[in-house]
């Protein structure tokens, strides 16, 4: 019974506090609870309702280290994907190394405890802890990122902004086009006035000219009226993004809210980026490549924990505490070992 109230309160507390802002980590963190409660419910259930529940329930724990090998194959091989279809840059190597470390870690962990020294069993915990910290933060944000994508909270749209991508030649990339169209599919929601549609990019260095410019003449050709185009033209960054093109729209629309398109795997960020600068807004994301999926959300995992470092520090506390409590018994438990 106890579970069972549990798992309601959170999951109750989770739906006021994403209807009064969805745009905060608070909410995965209570998003992440419910469903461990409720999977903890879902054990007790399968434990009491079948003969050999207590078995299935074991089984399925065991799974738990089946699971974590075939991710970590998984992300080696979306690598080895990424450098053929995306070239050898840092950024497209980041699912091969995360998968690395996933089957490389536990490893290094058992050759450590294998020396059966104070301080490697110690340097073993610290791996567990750390690796147990990342891992849980990891799934906390991808949760709650699927999770902010599936429900839209919304007002009416004074203007729909599309944050730009990389152009070649002028021409919308199959990425930059989805972000583009998810905008258009807003666009055409009925709505009276039509929201202003601000294509935002500045010009990098391999450009031939602004993203904003490239964007806005694929809208042009896909109907949508140049009088409900504004362009931005000078952003370099998310941040850019939001508040130059903030400063155009309310020139123009003083009131309404702002809906941001960017790429599924970006769209947890931007939210919370538009948060931070007190925009009224709510994010959409278009539909990646699957395969540039994993190594797009490591990336964000990445900025997000380097944005919202005070947020994860406060994260860190429990794990910090577990791992100084197991220092502490394994150096009371080992010391004989030291100078000998």
């Amino acid at each position: 019974m106890g579970t069972l109230l549990t798992t309601l309160f959170l999951w109750l507390l989770l739906t006021w506090l994403y209807r009064r802002e969805p745009r905060r980590l608070r909410n995965a963190v209570v998003l992440s609870l419910a469903v461990l409660s409720t999977l903890a419910l879902g054990l007790t259930v399968i434990e009491t309702a079948w003969p050999d529940g207590t078995l299935i329930a074991a089984l399925l724990i065991l799974a738990v280290p089946f699971a974590v090998l075939i991710f970590g194959f998984v992300l080696i091989y979306n690598g080895v994907l990424m450098l053929k279809r995306e070239g050898r840059r840092l950024s497209n190597l980041l699912s091969m190394i995360f998968g690395l470390l996933v089957l490389g870690l536990p490893v290094i962990a058992v050759i450590l405890v294998g020396v059966n020294q104070w301080w490697s069993v110690a340097l073993a915990f610290i791996l567990f802890v750390a690796s147990g910290y990342i891992a849980s933060m990891f799934s906390m944000l991808l949760l709650y990122a699927w999770f902010y994508g599936l429900f839209s909270i919304r007002k009416e749209a004074a203007a729909i902004i599309v944050l730009g991508s990389r152009a070649i030649n002028g021409k919308v990339t199959p990425l930059l086009r989805s972000r583009l169209d998810r905008g258009i599919e807003l666009y055409r929601l009925p709505q009276d006035p039509a929201p202003l549609m601000v294509p935002s990019g500045g010009q990098g260095a391999d450009e031939i000219e602004p993203e904003g410019e490239s964007m806005a003449r694929y809208l042009r050709e896909q109907g949508v009226a140049d009088g409900d185009i504004v362009v931005e033209d000078r952003a370099k960054d998310t941040t850019e993004n939001l508040r130059f093109s903030a400063e155009l729209i309310r020139a123009q629309r003083p009131e309404g809210q702002l809906w941001i398109v960017t790429s599924d795997y970006h769209n947890l960020r931007a939210g919370l980026a538009s948060r931070a600068m007190g925009y009224s807004a709510r994010t959409f994301g278009s539909k990646t490549a699957a395969y540039y999926r994993p190594s797009a959300f490591l990336r964000e995992f990445i900025a997000i924990m380097r944005d919202r470092w005070g947020f994860f520090a406060m994260m860190a506390v429990p794990f910090t505490a577990v791992l100084l409590g197991g220092l502490l018994l394994i150096i009371n438990s080992m010391g004989y070992y030291i100078g000998s």
